[in-house]
């Protein structure tokens, strides 16, 4: 059986124009997340046991055990601030390419919070045309599993995948980067402060808890020191190098909630940039049930 990614390559739906095969039909890297060391000096045990009245041997681990307080809080803070129960956001989206061709892209990404602590997202592409029949699926579990499901017009059938490691899945991104990045996955360190887009914000970085699975085994964020709000993050590979960035300059409150309004994303491995510029969101208009089904898949893919 064919690899969902395959298969997204492969599935049904429109065939591109010509010379706009695999490579363009995966190229949104949308979402999300975030990661790097924390860097701590201490003197030796030695150096310090010449000082009077010192302490070496507590004196680092007390120090690293505030650092990680201080980061679950700052991280707890931030997670508080996601209270919708839904949400509505039109997007743009311009890819640059490593040849230095650019595309332009219309999505709309709907979210919905259930009762049961699920999120469900649809992903709908506007524009251009050939592309409306990548429109996904997304269902997130509170123990952060997530499924993932297209539609093919080819054999008429709906593909599902919850890899969250492979990133040609959906637009080149990992589900977890569309997830907003899972920080639930991981153990958080107060790593420093620094100034992000003039603003002062806590540097915390993410270590992936024991069990968790994810293709960043270590991740950076930048928040917030005002608004506890994302201002951006890294993520590195289990080599240690770093293959996102993503840089969010402009933030602000729509209906008392923090939104994300235009941000870049850096892909490294794929040598590619992707520049988002939010054009309208709403939040809390209670969407319909019917917006995350398959049917409503279909027939966005089938148009």
């Amino acid at each position: 059986m064919k690899s969902f990614s395959n298969k997204f390559r492969s599935g049904g739906g429109r065939a591109l124009p010509h010379g706009r095969a695999t490579e363009p039909r995966m190229r949104l890297a949308c979402l999300c997340a975030l990661s790097m060391a924390l860097s701590a000096c201490y003197g030796s045990m030695e150096e310090n046991s010449d000082k009077a009245g010192s302490t070496p041997a507590a004196a680092p681990a007390k120090s690293a055990a505030a650092a990680a307080r201080e980061g679950e809080q700052i991280i707890e803070r931030h997670r508080a601030l996601d209270k919708s129960s839904d949400s509505t956001t039109k997007l743009r989206a311009k890819i640059g390419e490593a040849t230095g061709e650019t595309h332009d892209i219309q999505l709309n990404i709907y979210r919905k919070r259930e009762s049961d602590g699920r999120v469900l997202m649809l992903i709908e592409f506007v524009a251009p045309d050939e592309e409306r029949d990548r429109a996904a699926l997304l269902a997130i579990s509170p123990d952060g599993a997530i499924q993932a499901t297209r539609y093919a017009q080819s054999n008429d059938t709906f593909i599902t995948t919850s890899d969250v490691a492979g990133e040609d899945s959906l637009f080149g991104m990992t589900l977890q980067e569309l997830a907003d990045g899972q920080p639930e996955k991981y153990d958080f360190t107060l790593a420093g402060e620094e100034a992000q887009a003039s603003s002062p914000a806590y540097r915390v970085e993410g270590t992936l808890k024991e069990g968790a699975e994810s293709k960043f085994p270590r991740i950076v964020m930048l928040i917030s020191k005002e608004s506890s709000a994302l201002l951006g993050a890294e993520f590195y590979d289990r080599q240690n190098e770093l293959i996102r960035r993503v840089t969010i300059d402009e933030v602000k409150q729509i209906d008392g909630h923090w939104t994300r309004m235009h941000w870049t994303i850096e892909n490294r491995a794929r040598q590619k940039t992707i520049d988002f510029k939010a054009v309208s969101v709403t939040y809390d208009r209670k969407l319909s049930d019917s917006l995350f089904t398959q049917e409503h898949l279909k027939n966005l893919a089938s148009r």
